[in-house]
C-alpha cells in the first residue's frame, strides 16, 4: 500500500518481487476478493482493498496498544487512555481537557480523529475509552457523560468592514459571501433555516466540509463564516475576529462512553476535566442534563429552536 508497486514492496522487505506477488495472490485467495488493480508494474488498491487495509491498520494499532498497556500493568503505571473524536472536537477541546487532568493524565495517550459514525463504532467495539462528537449523534448503547451547548458564531477578518462590536445581524451577511459547511451537515440546515425565517437570501456562498476551512476563508477576505463555537473559540486564528450572532442558533456537543462499561477509576475524572475545558474555552458555554432527552431533542431539531 505504501510503496505503490510490487517492486517497491520487495525492496522495502528485502525479498524478491515474485515472493511479494505470490503473497499478495495468496492473501487475495484467502480473503476472497481482489486487493489491487494492476497496471503493468504499478498497482493501486481496490475499494475493498482500501477498506481491508483500514481494518488491518486498526487491528495492528490495537496490538501495539496491548503491548504498551501490558507494560503499564507490569510496571504499576497508569493504563493507556484512548479518545475518539470528530476533527472539530479533537482540535478545539481534547487538548484543554487532557491538560485539565494535570498529573492524572496517563502516560500512554491516543487521540484518533474520525467521523461521528466511526466515533460511535470505536466506543461500541471498545477501541476508545471516550468519544466526543456534536449532536445529532447515534448514541444508542452509549452513555452521555457531559452535554455542552453554545451558539453558532460569525468569523470575520480582523480590521475589515465586519469587524465591529456587538452581535452580528444576519442581514449583514447578505452584503457579502456566506462561508460555511456543506448541505450534509446539521449546522448548515440550522443556518439555512435562520436565513429563510428572516427572509434573507444569500446569493453568494462558499461551502466546505470543515469549519476550520470556513474560518480560514473568512480570514482571507472571501466572506463571513458562520461556524460552530468549538472551532471558533477552541482553534483561535490570528487575523480573525469572532462575533456572536444576533440570533441564537444552538450547537450541542457531548462526551460519550460505551453503556455498561466499567470505566477505570483513573479515567473517570476526564468527564470533569472536559467540563472545565468547555467552560474555560467557549464563552457562554452552558451544560444540559444528559438525561433530559426532551430538551436535547428540541435543541437539535427545528433549526435549533427550543
Amino acid at each position: 500500500m505504501s510503496s505503490g508497486s510490487m517492486t517497491g514492496a520487495a525492496r522495502y522487505l528485502g525479498i524478491g518481487q515474485p515472493a511479494v506477488t505470490r503473497m499478495v495472490r495468496d492473501l487475495e485467495a484467502s480473503v476472497g476478493f481482489q486487493l489491487f488493480h494492476r497496471n503493468g508494474p504499478r498497482i493501486s488498491p481496490t475499494d475493498r482493498g482500501l477498506r481491508f487495509y483500514e481494518e488491518v491498520q486498526r487491528l495492528t494499532a490495537g496490538m501495539r496498544e496491548i503491548r504498551a498497556r501490558a507494560g503499564a500493568i507490569r510496571d504499576e503505571r497508569l493504563p493507556g487512555f484512548d479518545v475518539a473524536a470528530t476533527p472539530t472536537m479533537a482540535g478545539g477541546l481534547v487538548g484543554p481537557a487532557m491538560a485539565a487532568l494535570g498529573p492524572g493524565l496517563p502516560e500512554l495517550v491516543t487521540l484518533k480523529t474520525m467521523s461521528a459514525e466511526h466515533v460511535a463504532r470505536a466506543l461500541k467495539d471498545r477501541s476508545a475509552d471516550y468519544g466526543l462528537s456534536a449532536f445529532p449523534f447515534d448514541h444508542a448503547d452509549l452513555k452521555r457523560h457531559v452535554i455542552a451547548a453554545s451558539n453558532l458564531v460569525a468569523a470575520v477578518p480582523t480590521g475589515g468592514p465586519f469587524d465591529r462590536a456587538g452581535p452580528m445581524a444576519l442581514a449583514e451577511v447578505a452584503d457579502t459571501r456566506l462561508v460555511t459547511v456543506g448541505n450534509a451537515y446539521r449546522i448548515r440546515h440550522t443556518i439555512d433555516r435562520a436565513f429563510a425565517d428572516a427572509g434573507i437570501e444569500t446569493r453568494r456562498q462558499m461551502a466546505t466540509n470543515s469549519s476550520l476551512n470556513a474560518v480560514m476563508a473568512a480570514r482571507a477576505g472571501l466572506g463571513v463564516a458562520i461556524v460552530d463555537p468549538v472551532t471558533a473559540w477552541g482553534i483561535p486564528i490570528e487575523g480573525v475576529t469572532i462575533r456572536p450572532l444576533a440570533v441564537d442558533l444552538p450547537y450541542l456537543w457531548c462526551l460519550f462512553s460505551a453503556s455498561g462499561r466499567s470505566m477505570p477509576s483513573v479515567l473517570a475524572p476526564f468527564a470533569d476535566a472536559f467540563r472545565v475545558a468547555c467552560a474555560e474555552t467557549i464563552p457562554g458555554c452552558r451544560f444540559i442534563d444528559p438525561d433530559d432527552t426532551d430538551l436535547i431533542r428540541r435543541l437539535t431539531t427545528n433549526g435549533g429552536k427550543p
